[in-house]
């Protein structure tokens, strides 16, 4: 397999994924202490949360990723990359937020955003941007019809930058999304957008 080299100025590029970056930091508690991003890939959002945090910790599974995310993230002090499998990572921190980019589809949904949530401080925000499985070929296209021409107009005024991670479809669509989300996270707000990705956000109860 040949790896693609991502010049440094091209990390933190656009794409369908850092597109959604800043609705995730409006969702950063402030203070924030202490922040997990799970599936960092190359560390595009870490990064962005190391300048509202007070640490960032960013796991990803792949050795490969995490080492071309140290290279593009030299200077910052507070973060820390972790090789490792999220769903077998252990830990003693307590989070103020964590967060998912396109990483929840690569994981079972329900085990995963209960282990984000035993890992945040009461009142600690989880924060996702996802992808998620049109219902029918029709939704798909019809979905498509804007999103394609709003993604070019993109690319085509901006540096872009490749996820620079295993790319895997999605197998769960959105009302199922929302079903398991009710049902493991009450409360949770889940909003679909137009590239291809929705949102939840979740804030863990003061009093758990």
């Amino acid at each position: 397999m040949v790896t693609k080299v991502i010049p440094a100025s091209r990390a933190d590029g656009w794409n369908h994924n850092t597109h959604y970056h800043p609705l995730l930091l409006a969702a950063v508690p402030r203070p924030c202490s202490r922040a997990l991003d799970v599936g960092c890939g190359l560390g595009s959002l870490a990064r962005r949360l190391a300048t509202v945090a007070g640490h960032v910790d960013a796991i990803d599974r792949e050795p490969r990723v995490i080492d071309r995310a140290r290279a593009f993230s030299g200077g910052l002090a507070n973060l820390r990359f972790i090789a490792a499998d999220f769903m077998t990572w252990e830990t003693s921190e307590r989070y103020d937020l964590v967060s998912f980019v396109a990483t929840l589809h690569h994981l079972p949904f329900a085990e995963a955003v209960t282990r984000a949530a035993r890992w945040l401080r009461p009142s600690g925000v989880l924060a996702v941007v996802g992808l998620d499985r049109a219902p029918s070929w029709l939704a798909a296209c019809a979905r498509s019809a804007i999103a394609y021409p709003v993604s070019h107009y993109y690319r085509l005024t901006r540096p872009v930058s490749p996820i620079g991670a295993p790319i895997l479809d999605p197998a769960m669509t959105l009302a199922e999304i929302r079903r398991q989300a009710a049902a493991t996270l009450p409360g949770a707000i889940v909003r679909r957008h137009l590239l291809w990705r929705y949102s939840l956000v979740w804030t863990k109860p003061p009093s758990a």
